[in-house]
């Protein structure tokens, strides 16, 4: 082969690997070599399943506060090792549900429950159950005579006889008020009245009224008449009144079958509907009712129980 032909081919060759040197790099960029890849996992998922895991081997408990609770008590049963209250289908005790907060619920021992022993069932969402029985003991009742004031009749049998049914009514009155599904409070509960606290009488003893024995399901706090009184904690006004035998009556309903009761006031400063925050001026004190002075009757119910207030306070007070 001559120079000049060895040239020319020289040349061909050049022009045609310019023109492939475009397809290489493109081939190349192109071109992912296979590796063994792990499949990906979505970090909340994974969050989620670790959360269940364990749950799964955590040792699910219920706690009990207080541990040996007697008639007419408050009892907050608490959830533990459970990431949240998503997880609770229903708490129930004997037989009966409970509203859930926070993985917690309120128990309300009635002052005449029987005493013994009651279950306390936990079921989760799995199906899983978790069981404890609640020990309910025995509540010494003190007894003390309560006379009839004038403007109610007096020490009569006739006053004793109306003083008698028109309990009956008042209370069909209150047990009628609802309380609404969703919690209405937030944090700790304060006492409805400022300054030093004095208890006049406490709950459970019984007043001995002529021939019949009537129970006090509240606490009597010293106040003289005008004193300002103040929502407990916020929810809704459920119920205001005059009642023959509890006076002007405000109702607040805090939600899952909390509410507190202020009776015997001189003065109403809320109606019916009305959303209000703890602290918030309701009304003052009086002597309205059956009374002999002027004090403030506070009662707390859970679930149309009305228990100790003061033993709500150690549970849920400032």
């Amino acid at each position: 082969m001559n120079p000049t032909s060895l040239k020319l081919k020289l040349r061909g060759a050049r022009k045609v690997l310019w023109l492939l040197i475009p397809f290489i790099l493109l081939g190349a960029y192109l071109y992912k070599p296979e590796v063994n890849q792990q499949p990906t996992t979505n970090p909340s998922t994974s969050s989620g399943q670790d959360n269940q895991q364990l749950e799964k081997t955590a040792e699910i408990s219920l706690s009990i506060r207080p541990e040996n609770p007697i008639q007419g008590e408050p009892v907050l049963v608490s959830v533990k090792n459970l990431s949240g209250t998503s997880m609770i289908r229903s708490v129930v005790f004997n037989d009966k549900p409970l509203g859930v907060f926070d993985n917690s619920a309120l128990i309300g021992i009635d002052l005449r429950q029987t005493t013994g022993s009651y279950p306390i069932i936990l079921t989760l969402s799995d199906g899983r159950t978790i069981k404890r029985n609640l020990t309910v003991g025995t509540r010494t009742i003190v007894k003390a005579p309560l006379g009839i004031p004038q403007k109610l009749g007096g020490n009569t049998p006739e006053a004793e006889g109306k003083l008698l049914n028109s309990l009956v009514k008042e209370g069909i009155i209150i047990n009628s008020v609802k309380s609404g599904p969703a919690k209405l409070w937030s944090g700790k509960f304060r006492y409805p009245l400022n300054g030093e606290i004095i208890i006049t009488d406490v709950y459970g003893y019984s007043r001995i009224t002529g021939g019949s024995t009537i129970a006090h399901k509240g606490t009597d706090f010293r106040a003289a008449t005008g004193t300002p009184v103040y929502a407990m904690n916020s929810g809704k006004v459920a119920f205001t009144d005059y009642l023959r035998n509890y006076g002007n009556t405000i109702i607040i309903d805090h939600g899952l079958g909390l509410m507190t009761i202020y009776m015997h006031l001189s003065e109403i400063d809320v109606k019916v509907g009305d959303m209000v925050e703890k602290g918030k001026l309701i009304g003052k004190s009086g002597d309205t009712g059956y009374v002999l002075g002027p004090h403030l009757h506070i009662t707390v119910r859970i679930n149309g129980i009305s228990i100790d207030p003061m033993k709500f306070m150690a549970l849920l007070g400032e």
